[in-house]
């Protein structure tokens, strides 16, 4: 019992610093680059960096604290026609989902542009390997943190994976607050809702990395081809 007890104080603790170091890495990453005087394709890759040290960091508190593997769901393995059918229905999920969700917006005459977006997109033109590393960077990390890290050990200490998957879901999407509008906000969540229930039933963390990634890659080459 106290086993099981200090086990959970652990994965609390591990939560709260994972939380923290979202949060705040973003804001040491521009303290750092503005210390330094550093240029902005520099900085751009110093903040990209800080998320995959966070990850290393999350990795070794799951190793050393934890005395566990990052991963606690055992990775399920499919047939390649299980891997194809699953991309295609997940990208097509998002895609109605998050063109219903702007449609809503637009109807209910919400703002859904984000000046923080737009000067990123433009920031990003002819920056391709950035373009590249920002997508690989956001499918990667933010993966195995919030579906392949959190939401197994909050499905561990609430005993729901409903629950679970919303409060994920919600630290998901609440990262992606600094864009600025409510959209930026509700549509990361939607996203969040359907890989983390296509985790908690197939528990395959490599599908959901690569639709991440691809999502995140296809959606920024389309902005930056309308700028």
């Amino acid at each position: 019992m106290q086993i099981a007890q200090k086990n959970n104080q652990s994965i609390i603790i591990g939560c709260i610093l994972i939380i923290l170091l979202l949060f705040l890495f973003p804001f040491a990453a521009a303290s750092i680059s503005s210390l330094f005087s550093l240029q902005k394709t520099s900085a751009a890759y110093l903040s990209r960096f800080t998320f995959w040290l966070g990850l290393l960091g999350i990795w070794l508190y799951a190793l050393k604290v934890e005395n566990q593997k990052l991963l606690i769901w055992e990775e399920k393995k499919y047939n390649i026609s299980f891997y194809i059918i699953s991309i295609i229905l997940i990208f097509l999920t998002l895609f109605i989902g998050v063109i219903s969700i702007q449609v809503l917006f637009k109807l209910l005459g919400l703002e859904n542009r984000s000046l923080l977006l737009q000067k990123m997109i433009q920031f990003l033109k002819h920056r391709y390997l950035l373009l590249f590393f920002t997508a690989l960077t956001a499918g990667v990390v933010e993966e195995l943190v919030f579906r392949g890290y959190l939401q197994p050990r909050l499905t561990k200490i609430f005993k729901n994976p409903h629950i679970a998957i919303f409060i994920s879901c919600s630290l998901f999407a609440l990262m992606h607050y600094k864009y600025g509008t409510v959209i930026n906000v509700v549509g990361p969540f939607f996203i969040g809702l359907v890989f983390a229930y296509f985790y908690w039933k197939y528990q395959n963390i490599k599908i959901l990395i690569f639709c991440h990634f691809l999502w995140d890659l296809l959606l920024l080459i389309m902005a930056v081809a309308r700028n």
